[in-house]
Parts: structure tokens; C-alpha cells; sequence
């Protein structure tokens, strides 16, 4: 392969970009795939939606006019039902959604690790293939200093073009800057070969949707007089129970979260359109996590936890003149798996071996191609919670989460009897059976497959040294 070329714009080169490109924005993971039209390759648009449960969508099940731009573009594609995230933390999943990869594998295991120089990711196969690549991130945590950005010539995390206080002036008025730096560089490489790559980070903690959002779903409660984040933590820590009007408060919240996002993903699409060009894009649209809303362990959250409202997240793909449209496909499918689809759809053969499969044949209607055992892992700080490790089938699941001392504890759900993981057995004879799947699994690199950072080692602390906050 050609050597890395990343050009990221941050620095000095931020000014460059004129007040347009910082108006407005959405928040939402998608990954579409948009067919294959004869003469060049296809496109690519892939956006991702931090903290995005599959549930909170129309096309999913919910119940509340959450998602209907998402919801329309699900009638055009294919919808996979339970789609497996392989972390609950936002850098580990996007590495394995870019790189075909369980963390364990590229080894970016936590979201305070980095993405590893060799890791081979998927703007870089492209970049070699002559794609115009950009991306535009919408949090910090998947800062350039985290090496996700390899293969990108554009590279906007964007606190590099407005302050948390700008944005959040800009949220009030419905404008988003990460919808809008989109659309302008949509507008301009409208006449190369593309790979875009859009990030929203809205339905993240604190959910804070603009005033309408907030008032379509969380009426005129004011909810808990304090800081929502720190009402969070001291929920879990110390494990209080809260009203029921609280919780429902929350979860209101954060469906606001989830229709502006949708918003700004019809406002993406929308120009795709505008520009002629969906119909040689490939699009797919999905998350990295969702987030847990107080269904388990007193939590609002998600880096701890391995349920299935952390761990199934959206995944839909469209490729135009494949498949049959507003087709569901019910089996368990990965995120690793977009990484090889992408690639096919796309007619690139993989430079290296992964670890996903692709998707393309169940696009077109085939059978026998889902996954048997879908795997995630989560490792936050050694000072905030141990490992958990899972294995998934489409009707089960067990998870494994260490103690402090190394001792695991095991819980085994039957999904068909019990899909709100409430009744956690241990020992049965299927539990059993995913014992030794999980426990061939994780063998060869063993419990921990790489250091797991403190929080002074952190990629995190490393951007805030270098920015001078901490010695």
C-alpha cells in the first residue's frame, strides 16, 4: 500500500473556513450505502450517531414521531433488526466500524486509547483507490490526537470552528456546524469520487435539544434542578431510586436528541439528492452505542454496560439497484461487518483479512449470511469499572463482568423470554454453551489484550497537556 497521507484541517487552517460552514448540524449515526451505477464507483456516505439506540427510531418500533426523515429512508433500503455494536464506548466501536476489527484486535479498546498508526482503516483503503476522502466529527472524543483520522485529506472535529458556547447559541436556533460543513463540502466535491464520513453527537449525556424538541417530547416538566450529568453519576454511585416523572423527563430528553439529529440527517440527504448524486452514493445508516435510560443498574449512561439497549444499534443500507426496498432482515449482523460490505459495494477487494463479513448478499435477498456469535467488550478506567465482556446470539446473550479481584461473575438471558435482560441465569445448559464460545474467544489475547489507560495516560490527558490545562 501507498504510505499514510493524512491533511487534517485544524490550526491555522480553521480560519480559512467561512461563517456558512458554521451554521447548522444533526445528531445521528449513519452509514449509507448507495448503489452501484454503472461507469465510475459509487460514492460513499457513511454517518454515524453517537449514542443512538435502535429503539428510539420509527422504523425500529418507537412509538413518538422520533425519526421521520430516518424512517422514510428505511422504506428505500434494508433494514437489519439486531445489529451488534462491539463496544459501548465511542472510539473502540467507530475503529471497528472503519476498520472490519473487534477492539481487541486493533487494540483502540477503550475510548481513552488511540487508534494505532498500522491499523489500516476504511479512508485509507479508499484514499488508495482514488477517493476524495473528508470527514466532519462532531465531539472531541474522536479528536485527531486519537488516530481515527488516517486516510482523511479532511479532517474537522468541530470544536476546532466553534466554542462550546457558540454551539450551543447555534443549537438553540435549530443550526447545527456539523450539517453544515457537510453540505458545503458536498457542494464542493460534488464532481469527485467521494468517501464522507458525518458524525452528530446529539442524543450523547447531557440530552439538551433545542427549546422545540425539548417541548415535543419532555413537555413542560422541569425535570431535576441540577447539573445532568452530575445528577447521573450521583444516580449510579450511590444508587438512588428517582420518580417516575423524572425518568420520563430524561428519556423525553434525549427523544429530542434523537429528532433533531433526524432533522439534520434529511438536511444531509436532502442535498445529496439536490446534487444528483444518492443515486451512485452508497449509504448506510447506524451507531456506535446506544445508551442505557435507567432500564438497568440506576444508570443513565452507556461505557459500563453491555445490555442490549447499549449494545443494538441501527443499521440500515441502501445500494440502488440492489435489493429489495423497505426489506427487514431479522438476524444478528455486526458492526464489524459494514467495514467488508462497504468495500464490496464498492467493488475493492479488502487489502488485509478482517473480521466482519459482508452484508452485501443479505442486501440482495440472500440467505445463510447473518452471524452466529456477535462478540463486545467494554473496558473503561480501572478506577471507574472493570472489564465486562459478551457474546450474542439472536436469541441470547452472556456477559461476563470482572470484579476488582479478577473474579467474574456471569449472567446468561433468554432474549426470546426475557428481551429486557432482567433475569441474569446462571448456570444452565445453554449458558453453558456460550461459556466455551466466549471463553474460545477470548483466549488467544486473554482477558486484557492491551493496557487499559489510567486516566492520567489517557488520550484525553494528552490533548488537554498539549493544550496546556495540566502538567
Amino acid at each position: 500500500m501507498a504510505g499514510k497521507r493524512h491533511l487534517v484541517a485544524k490550526g491555522s487552517k480553521v480560519r480559512l473556513f467561512s461563517a456558512a460552514v458554521i451554521l447548522s448540524a444533526a445528531a445521528l449515526i449513519a452509514v449509507a450505502i448507495v448503489g452501484c451505477g454503472k461507469g465510475r464507483k459509487p460514492n460513499l456516505l457513511v454517518i454515524t450517531i453517537d449514542t443512538l439506540r435502535a429503539d428510539y427510531l420509527g422504523c425500529y418500533g418507537y412509538d413518538r414521531p422520533t425519526s421521520p426523515r430516518i424512517d422514510g429512508f428505511a422504506r428505500d433500503a434494508v433494514l437489519f433488526e439486531k445489529a451488534f455494536c462491539q463496544s459501548p464506548e465511542t472510539l473502540p466501536s467507530h475503529a471497528s466500524i472503519f476498520t472490519g476489527l473487534y477492539p481487541r484486535t486493533h487494540k483502540a479498546i477503550s475510548h481513552e486509547s488511540v487508534v494505532a498508526p498500522e491499523a489500516l482503516t476504511l479512508a485509507e483503503v479508499l484514499k488508495d483507490s482514488g477517493y476524495t476522502t473528508g470527514a466532519m466529527i462532531s465531539s472531541h472524543v474522536l479528536d485527531t490526537k486519537y488516530g481515527l483520522n488516517q486516510g482523511f485529506d479532511t479532517y474537522v472535529p468541530i470544536h476546532y470552528l466553534a466554542s462550546e458556547r457558540q454551539r450551543e447559541e447555534m443549537l438553540r436556533r435549530e443550526q447545527d456546524p456539523t450539517t453544515d460543513m457537510a453540505i458545503d463540502w458536498l457542494r464542493k466535491n460534488k464532481n469527485a469520487k467521494f468517501f464522507l464520513w458525518v458524525h452528530w453527537f446529539h442524543p450523547h449525556r447531557a440530552y439538551d435539544p433545542p427549546p422545540r424538541y425539548k417541548q415535543m417530547f419532555a413537555g413542560d416538566y422541569a425535570g431535576p434542578a441540577v447539573d445532568q450529568n452530575e445528577f447521573a453519576m450521583k444516580v449510579w454511585q450511590e444508587r438512588i431510586d428517582i420518580p417516575p416523572k423524572d425518568v420520563a423527563y430524561m428519556r423525553g430528553l434525549y427523544a429530542g436528541e434523537v429528532a433533531f439529529t433526524d432533522a439534520q440527517v434529511g438536511r444531509v440527504l436532502d442535498e445529496l439528492a439536490g446534487l444528483g448524486l444518492l443515486d451512485n452514493t452508497v449509504v448506510v445508516i447506524t451507531s456506535d452505542h446506544g445508551e442505557i435510560l435507567y432500564e438497568h443498574e440506576y444508570y443513565f449512561g452507556h461505557d459500563i454496560a453491555l445490555y442490549d439497549e447499549c449494545t443494538l444499534v441501527p443499521l440500515i443500507v441502501r445500494i440502488p439497484g440492489e435489493g429489495t426496498p423497505g426489506r427487514r432482515v431479522p438476524g444478528l449482523v455486526q458492526s464489524i461487518d459494514i467495514f467488508p460490505t462497504v468495500l464490496e459495494a464498492l467493488s475493492i477487494k479488502p487489502p488485509r483479512p478482517v473480521e466482519g463479513k459482508t452484508l452485501v448478499p443479505l442486501v440482495e435477498g440472500k440467505a445463510g449470511s447473518t452471524t452466529a456469535y456477535g462478540f463486545a467488550e467494554t473496558f473503561p478506567f480501572p478506577e471507574k469499572c472493570p472489564p465486562r465482556h459478551a457474546v450474542r446470539t439472536e436469541n441470547s446473550k452472556l456477559i461476563w463482568r470482572e470484579d476488582p479481584s479478577g473474579e467474574i461473575a456471569k449472567f446468561y438471558y433468554d432474549l426470546a423470554s426475557d428481551p429486557g435482560e432482567k433475569a441474569g441465569l446462571y448456570p444452565t445448559p445453554a449458558a453453558a454453551s456460550l461459556d466455551e464460545v466466549l471463553s474460545a474467544w477470548i483466549a488467544p489475547g486473554g482477558l486484557h489484550p492491551a493496557p487499559i489507560p489510567t486516566a492520567t495516560e489517557s488520550g484525553r490527558w494528552k490533548i488537554l497537556k498539549s493544550l496546556g490545562y495540566v502538567d
